[in-house]
């Protein structure tokens, strides 16, 4: 494939991505159920949203929800609007759309960061394949859609710093100086915008992430004065107007109480000593390595490349660290008809050597949330794409070098790991099923088939060099295993991970207005699937008796285990009705009436 060709001038490449990442992150999705803790939760609160009309303050299980910023809950409800209510696909819909435009923005970006169409291709499949990306783009989350918002913020100021800098202009590098203004002012416009939408998705780093990016690169390209070139009096203002207007409307309508823990608590207090999440500095040194596999596997090679004689030679033209005063050197002519013409000699040639940008965006997002006190794996995502052009450079090396005797160790040591672990699976994965699931070994056998292929496939073509060929063979692997996986695998996890089937029989018993509680717990999707805005929560034995002695008929939902502790009390009524597991849980749907 010629991946310069275009079709009615849109690049070949970026029409197959497209199509790759469509139907890999939009396939089956809504065949599943909410699974807890995040997908059921944020469901209940856009349908909260949509059933009150209370669209600037979220609320769940009817009382407001300080935990996030709106815009998710916004975009689920447009994305439900054709089906006439919230569902599992249309939750699932701004998370898949967004991980597609990441996609295509990570092509675009690494495009014109390398001038290679190869290693935008490779950034954009392997952002796509990575596991938790992919996992995410399945399900209801806020990360994935700041992942995209970060993403195009940096792309857009990227794109405004290269018009406005690059000498490979149009018209031979010569325009004027109003020219300059009006294109380089529209695309900072953007890089303000999507920054004020990343703090409308998830709070003020949706801000930090991508300026803190943008400022350390400016810096070390020796350029920090050009900040003031990216307008932000006029950027800057519509960042402000964007999210004031909700921040404002939020305290009138939530109060003081929800404005401080909006903005405060949620955030502050969460970076400084949250209440959850906790964990040591080093974690995201594991953590990230395991849900950025299978590209992972070359990150120590890329870091080895880096280090010697080749790489030392690319990190060694940068300007800054050669103490140059200035990148781009400006001169001023006035011709007759009154126009300034720039001439520019510096074209961020070295730029498109090293990939300083996605180093830069990588060590921002990595450093601040290993600092933060809380964490989890899905808030370095919006490293993802950093990381997937940074292995995609080193990718593109590789290919370019196959035959170097430094890249023996650094790339062809993970591409013989990869081919190996591919063949072993097909062993280990009938073991663990015959260990845990006996009755589902057969469900093993498309991935044996798959795996096993593939493995060989991978160990042909790199005996003969092939080195693209094998990293495709890598790519559409994923795509088919994950692919089966959403067909034979999912089904079997939704029926021990879901509490639809109790629910959805609950709700066949009670009438609309009996009253519902949940003892010592709370969970969103028993809030969700009994398609109601508030369930009680019971907390303690002696609340559960008065609760089970009301003289109207009362339903509840209650663990298996405290079910047998709450059967001790003398008299108590307690008439199980259904019965089902859910996740760790063996779940009862009960009433103090029977069921005739």
């Amino acid at each position: 494939m010629n991946l310069t060709t275009s079709v009615k001038g849109i690049p070949l490449a970026l029409v197959f991505i497209i199509l790759f990442t469509g139907f890999l992150f939009l396939f089956n999705i809504g065949k599943r159920d909410l699974w807890a803790p995040d997908e059921p939760r944020y469901a209940q609160v856009s349908k909260e949203m949509r059933d009150t009309g209370r669209y600037i303050v979220p609320h769940l299980n009817s009382a407001p929800y300080p935990d996030k910023p709106p815009l998710l809950f916004w975009l689920i409800n447009i994305s439900s609007l054709p089906f006439g209510k919230i569902t599992a696909l249309s939750a699932r819909l701004p998370s898949a759309f967004a991980g597609i435009g990441c996609c295509i923005a990570v092509f675009y970006l690494a495009k014109g960061l390398y001038h290679n169409t190869r290693i935008a291709l490779l950034s954009s499949l392997i952002l796509a394949t990575s596991s938790k990306f992919l996992w995410m783009t399945h399900r209801v989350a806020f990360d994935v859609l700041l992942t995209f918002f970060v993403t195009m913020a940096i792309f857009w100021f990227y794109k405004g710093y290269t018009i406005q800098y690059n000498a490979n202009l149009p018209h031979g590098g010569d325009f004027d100086k109003k020219g300059i203004k009006k294109y380089t002012g529209f695309y900072y416009t953007f890089f303000y915008i999507f920054m004020a939408l990343g703090v409308l998705t998830k709070g003020p780093i949706g801000f930090i992430l991508p300026f803190h990016t943008v400022l350390i690169f400016l810096i070390l390209m020796g350029n920090p004065g050009m900040l003031k070139d990216t307008k932000p009096w006029i950027g800057g203002i519509l960042f402000i107007i964007i999210v004031s207007a909700w921040v404002f409307l939020a305290s009138v309508y939530g109060g003081k109480e929800y404005t401080n823990q909006i903005l405060f608590n949620q955030n502050l207090g969460r970076f400084a000593n949250s209440f959850a999440h906790k964990k040591p500095f080093y974690y995201y040194f594991i953590n990230f390595p395991l849900h950025f596999l299978p590209w992972s596997i070359f990150i120590p090679g890329f870091i080895i490349y880096l280090f010697s004689r080749k790489g030392r030679e690319k990190i060694s033209g940068i300007p800054s660290l050669r103490n140059f005063k200035a990148v781009i050197l400006r001169r001023f002519t006035s011709p007759a008809n009154g126009a300034y013409r720039i001439k520019s000699f510096c074209c961020l040639e070295q730029d498109r050597k090293f990939p300083l940008l996605p180093v830069i965006w990588f060590a921002v997002i990595f450093i601040f949330f290993s600092i933060a006190s809380g964490k989890r794996d899905i808030y370095i995502l919006p490293l993802y794409p950093a990381a997937s052009m940074l292995i995609g450079w080193f990718l593109n090396e590789f290919i370019d070098q196959s035959r170097e005797k430094y890249f023996r160790k650094t790339g062809y040591y993970p591409c013989y790991f990869l081919s190996v672990i591919s063949l072993a699976l097909c062993v280990l994965l009938p073991i663990i099923a015959y260990k845990t699931f006996p009755q589902y070994i057969g469900t093993t056998i498309p991935f044996i088939i798959i795996l096993f292929i593939a493995g060989i496939i991978m160990l042909w073509s790199l005996r003969r060099t092939y080195i693209t060929f094998f990293l495709f063979t890598v790519i559409f692997v994923i795509f088919i295993t994950f692919t089966t996986g959403t067909l034979r695998a999912i089904p079997i996890l939704n029926q021990y991970k879901s509490a639809k089937d109790i629910c959805y029989k609950a709700k066949t018993v009670m009438k609309p207005r009996e009253k519902l509680a949940i003892f010592n717990f709370f969970r969103d999707p028993y809030l969700f699937y009994t398609d109601r805005n508030y369930i009680e929560v019971i907390y303690g034995l002696d609340n559960l008796e008065t609760f089970l002695k009301s003289p109207e008929r009362v339903f509840l939902f209650i663990s298996e285990n405290d079910f047998k502790k709450a059967s001790e009390i003398p008299d108590i009524p307690m008439f199980v009705l259904e019965k089902d597991s859910v996740g760790h849980r063996d779940m009862l749907f009960v009433s103090n009436r029977d069921i005739e």
